[in-house]
């Protein structure tokens, strides 16, 4: 079972970057939702879609593909939804960034990211491995090279066990409740037991949209939570400890007030 809470040596974090960069399959891709509404940030959601909200003077969403090419990650998968055309105009082919980006429209957002990730399935492999984000989450490169490292270890779920995070946003969290063994045992945002923080960083293989397809005549909305929770009815979900790491979900005008002063510092 992998150890939680130490840092990658020197040399992990070049076997990190390897994987990341893999081999005769080609590179490992990160697929990002970036479809909702983002009413929580209005007015600043009206006119522009909530990942191409600033903060110091960049797009959130560009953060996000920042913290990943910096462990070696060069190609995208960016789901759209709402004012979609904004985020591809700005991005464009990733060309900017030196990364690559292609594009998968959700114009059924409003349904859930679950409907959002079955979006990015026709632009991966069927026997792929994908690093999963949200393009509202900021994250510390720790935290995705945390993820790589066990990348073996997938189908993962990155979980702050020790969230440091402002008192605002615990209600608002997606809780986890991880075994003693280091899996899943619950997930969402109401469970009544819970140890841990979904920090909305995944690393999941095409087993995740069989269950999507099952789910997504059933529910409205459907979460991934709720996929979480179905696969760990009948297989394992690893817990990957990433805590003590920076991240923050930018849900609310506080979230990103606060993220707005971090990053000025």
């Amino acid at each position: 079972m992998p150890e939680n809470g130490l840092r990658s040596s020197f040399k992990e974090k070049e076997s990190v970057k390897r994987k990341a960069l893999g081999g005769k399959e080609g590179t490992l891709k990160a697929v990002i939702l970036a479809a909702g509404r983002g009413e929580r940030l209005l007015p600043y959601t009206k006119e522009y879609p909530k990942p191409l909200t600033l903060i110091s003077d960049r797009p959130i969403l560009e953060h996000v593909i920042c913290s990943f090419k910096q462990v070696g990650i060069r190609e995208f998968i960016i789901v759209t939804g709402y004012l979609g055309y904004a985020i591809q105009r700005y991005f464009g082919d990733g060309s900017r960034l030196k990364v690559t980006i292609h594009y998968a429209q959700n114009p059924s957002y409003h349904r859930g990211n679950a409907t959002s990730l079955a979006a990015a399935q026709d632009l991966l492999r069927n026997d792929e491995i994908f690093i999963l984000s949200m393009a509202d989450h900021l994250m510390s490169r720790y935290m995705i090279e945390r993820a790589l490292k066990y990348i073996d270890w997938q189908p993962l779920v990155c979980v702050d066990l020790k969230p440091l995070f402002p008192s605002f946003k615990v209600e608002d969290a997606t809780k986890v409740l991880v075994g003693s063994d280091g899996y899943v045992e619950d997930i969402g945002k109401t469970i009544p037991n819970w140890n841990g923080v979904d920090t909305g960083l995944f690393l999941l293989n095409n087993s995740i949209f069989k269950v999507i397809n099952q789910l997504e005549k059933m529910m409205n909305p459907l979460t991934l939570s709720c996929c979480i929770k179905q696969i760990i009815k009948s297989h394992r979900i690893w817990a990957c400890d990433v805590s003590g790491s920076f991240w923050l979900d930018i849900d609310t005008l506080d979230d990103l007030a606060f993220a707005r002063e971090r990053y000025s510092l």
